[in-house]
C-alpha cells in the first residue's frame, strides 16, 4: 500500500495550500453546502438525541438499520424505477467518500486496473493509488464532457476490473443518459468488470427530467453498485450519511468489512435520514431553488463583463473555461491570480485530471449576500486586469 506522500497532488492539495496561506477567503472551491438543514431534520435529530436508547453503537440496533435500509429501497424503487431489496442491495456508510475507499479496498488486491474518465473527482484517483491499483485514464467528449467510451481500447476493456463513473459529473456536471448507462452495463457484462457509479448529486437537477440511476438498467445489479448521498440535497454534509446500493455480493462484503472496522451510523442520524427520505422531494425542491438562484445570478452578471458561462443541468457546480481575457494563463495561474486579486478561490480544472486543463470549477455554496460581493470583486478584476 502506498503512503499519502506517494500519491500525486490533486485539486484538494492545491486548495489546502491556498487556504493555509490566505486569510479571509471566499471559498467557491469546495463543494461544502452552506446553510442549516431543514427544521424537520433538526427536529428529528433533537427528538432522538433526548432518548436514552439512541446513543449506543448504531450497527447493533438491527431494527433501526432495517428501517433505514427499507426507506432507501422504497425511495429508490419509487423514484428511479429500480428493484432493490432492502436486505440484499443496500448498506449505509459514513459518507460516500469513505465508501469509495472501502469498496476499492475490497476490489483491488493485486494491482487491478481501474478505468477512470479524465477529468473526474480526484478522490477516485487517490484511493486507487493508495491501494496500489493501476489507473487507465480515458478522455471525455469535448462538447459535453460525457466519458468517451470509444476511446477505450479493446486491450484496456479486457484488462480493466473496475470502471468508476459520476453522474451528475464532478467536476463536469454532465448527466449520463439512460442509453449511455445501458451501454456501460453491456460492456461490463461482456468484459467482466464492475461499475461504481457515483450519484451523489442526483437530486440537484435544474430540468424536469429525472437523473437516471444505473441500477434501473436491466441486469445492472449483476455488475454495478451506486453511491447515494443525502449530504448535498439536505445540507447535512457533516453528518456523514451515505449509501451503497446494488450488487448483492459486493454490498454483503462491504457489510462484513464495516462490521470489522466501525459500529455503524449514530442512531439519531439514522432516524433523521428516514425523515429525509420521507420528505426528499420537498427538501430537494428547496435546495434546487437556492442553488439555481445563485447560478442564474452569477452567470447573468458574468455575461455583462464578457465571461460566457453555460448553465449546468445539474449539481451545484459550474464547469467552465478560463475566460478568454485570461486565456494566456493556465487554469492554476488564473485561479491563483483571482485569489490574489479578489480573495475568491475557485478550483483549477487540471486538479481533476489532465483533460481538465484550461477549465475551472466554481461551487455555488455561498449565500446570495456573499455571491453579490463575489460579482462586485470579479467585475472589478475584469475591468482592471492588472497583469
Amino acid at each position: 500500500m502506498n503512503t499519502i506522500q506517494q500519491t500525486k497532488a490533486d485539486v484538494f492539495d492545491f486548495i489546502n495550500e491556498k487556504l493555509e496561506t490566505n486569510d479571509q477567503v471566499i471559498n467557491l472551491a469546495i463543494g461544502n453546502p452552506d446553510g442549516k438543514p431543514d427544521s424537520c431534520l433538526i427536529d428529528t435529530l433533537n427528538q432522538y438525541m433526548q432518548k436514552e436508547t439512541t446513543h449506543g453503537y448504531g450497527s447493533f440496533d438491527t431494527t433501526m438499520v432495517k428501517l433505514l435500509r427499507k426507506s432507501v429501497a422504497d425511495y429508490y424503487n419509487n423514484t428511479f424505477q429500480t428493484s432493490l431489496d432492502a436486505d440484499e442491495n443496500i448498506v449505509e456508510v459514513p459518507g460516500t467518500k469513505v465508501a469509495i475507499y472501502r469498496l476499492l479496498s475490497l476490489l483491488i488486491k493485486n494491482e487491478e486496473k481501474v478505468l477512470i474518465p479524465s477529468p473526474s473527482y480526484s478522490v477516485y484517483t487517490k484511493c486507487v493509488e493508495l491501494l496500489n491499483g493501476e489507473i487507465i485514464y480515458f478522455p471525455c467528449c469535448l462538447d459535453n464532457f460525457s466519458p468517451d467510451l470509444s476511446k477505450v481500447s479493446e486491450e484496456e476493456w479486457q484488462a480493466a476490473s473496475i470502471l468508476i463513473l459520476c453522474s451528475p459529473g464532478n467536476p463536469t456536471t454532465t448527466v449520463l443518459s439512460h442509453e449511455f448507462l445501458e451501454e456501460v452495463i453491456q460492456l461490463a457484462k461482456k468484459y467482466h468488470f464492475l461499475v461504481i457509479n457515483d450519484l451523489a448529486y442526483a437530486e440537484i437537477n435544474f430540468t424536469s427530467e429525472r437523473i437516471p440511476s444505473i441500477l434501473a438498467i436491466d441486469g445492472a445489479k449483476d455488475v454495478a453498485v451506486e453511491l447515494y448521498s443525502l449530504s448535498k440535497t439536505c445540507n447535512i454534509a457533516g453528518w456523514r450519511i451515505g449509501f451503497v446500493c446494488g450488487n448483492q455480493q459486493l454490498v454483503n462484503q462491504l457489510k462484513h468489512l464495516q462490521f470489522e472496522i466501525d459500529f455503524g451510523l449514530f442512531l439519531p442520524f439514522q432516524h433523521a435520514a428516514i425523515t429525509a427520505f420521507n420528505r426528499l422531494p420537498e427538501l430537494a425542491s428547496k435546495t434546487i431553488h437556492k442553488y439555481e438562484e445563485r447560478m442564474d445570478y452569477f452567470i447573468q452578471e458574468m455575461k455583462k463583463v464578457g465571461w460566457e458561462i453555460q448553465k449546468p443541468v445539474a449539481s451545484f457546480f459550474i464547469w467552465t473555461k478560463v475566460p478568454s481575457e485570461f486565456e494566456a494563463m493556465t487554469d492554476k495561474e488564473f485561479v491563483s491570480y483571482v485569489l490574489q486579486e479578489t480573495g475568491i478561490l475557485f478550483s483549477p480544472g487540471s486538479g481533476f485530471g489532465k483533460n481538465g486543463e484550461g477549465y475551472i470549477r466554481i461551487a455555488m455554496v455561498q449565500e446570495m449576500r456573499i455571491m453579490r460581493e463575489v460579482v462586485v470583486r470579479l467585475k472589478k478584476l475584469f475591468e482592471d486586469k492588472n497583469f
